[in-house]
């Protein structure tokens, strides 16, 4: 059985960066507390811990005059004040391209345009990227979330930065037909980060020359998910998993060539354990006469 990997796959520049800044503190004997996963993965999460980087869902958790980091995914402008307010010191790992899509919103709403985000409104990035809007942001998934909704003279859609290019290709395609029907302006601004882009067009030419693809990364990972969604798109049987032992044999049993791809946030070492196991499934050891 080969194992062939995607060509781009893994860590991300922004989640590269995050990880640093925070670890760099940590490391130093500085206690930090991340308003949430500092990125969706669970061996990156578990390292940090042990060198005082801790995760918390607010900032009531975090400890009178600590360091709280916001995190690779971003949030609201309002959370920032809101943690100076109680005499917390602030570090902002927001990834670049993500606070590239945070002011792209705002300066939308200032310029008077109803701006649709395509997107998962439970996520963290989105919702950050609405709390620049100042809430008036309206995140959709398809078309029917639009559903009574009256827009104004002009709308704007934006996305997600993990988003699917191409179901967000599908839905501009509709919503500019629509708005364009009812003498709306649009404007429709492609916010899916490079590399997303490069990440799903890389799996989904290995999908087409697989038999199976396994997707490495956290299961609150927007970006792995949307990976093993291409790969199925493709043709691909396609996994999600985020660790080795999480591997079924079975996937395999009639696979020549199976494909590996990561998400951004998931480190080269998980990725080189990940193959090494499936290798071990594609060559048992012999066992003795």
């Amino acid at each position: 059985m080969e194992i062939i990997r995607a060509k781009s796959m893994g860590f991300c520049f922004g989640v590269r960066d995050a990880i640093e800044i925070v670890k760099e503190l940590g490391e130093s004997g500085t206690e930090v507390y991340t308003l949430g996963a500092i990125v969706h993965n669970p061996q990156v999460a578990e390292e940090l811990e042990r060198i005082n980087v801790h995760v918390v869902d607010s900032l009531d958790e975090a400890p009178p005059g600590s360091i709280v980091a916001i995190t690779a995914h971003g949030a609201p402008p309002n959370l920032q004040e809101d943690a100076e307010r109680r005499g917390l010191r602030v570090i902002d790992t927001t990834c670049p391209l993500v606070t590239r899509i945070q002011k792209s919103a705002r300066d939308l709403v200032e310029q008077r345009y109803s701006v649709l985000v395509y997107g998962d409104a439970a996520h963290k990035e989105v919702k950050g990227i609405v709390g620049w809007t100042d809430g008036k942001a309206k995140v959709i998934m398809s078309m029917d979330d639009l559903a009574g909704w009256e827009p104004t003279r002009r709308v704007a859609l934006i996305s997600q930065s993990t988003s699917n290019v191409e179901k967000f290709v599908a839905l501009a395609k509709e919503l500019v037909g629509e708005m364009v029907t009812r003498g709306v302006e649009i404007r429709v601004v492609n916010t899916i980060c490079k590399p997303t882009k490069d990440r799903q067009k890389s799996v989904r030419e290995l999908a087409r020359d697989v038999d199976v693809i396994v997707a490495i990364g956290g299961r609150a990972s927007a970006n792995t998910r949307k990976l093993v969604q291409a790969a199925k798109e493709e043709g691909a049987d396609a996994y999600q998993v985020e660790r080795p032992e999480e591997i079924e044999a079975a996937w395999f049993r009639d696979a020549r060539r199976v494909g590996i791809t990561a998400g951004a946030s998931t480190p080269d070492g998980v990725i080189d354990d990940v193959e090494e196991y499936i290798r071990g499934i594609a060559q048992p050891e012999p066992v003795p006469a």
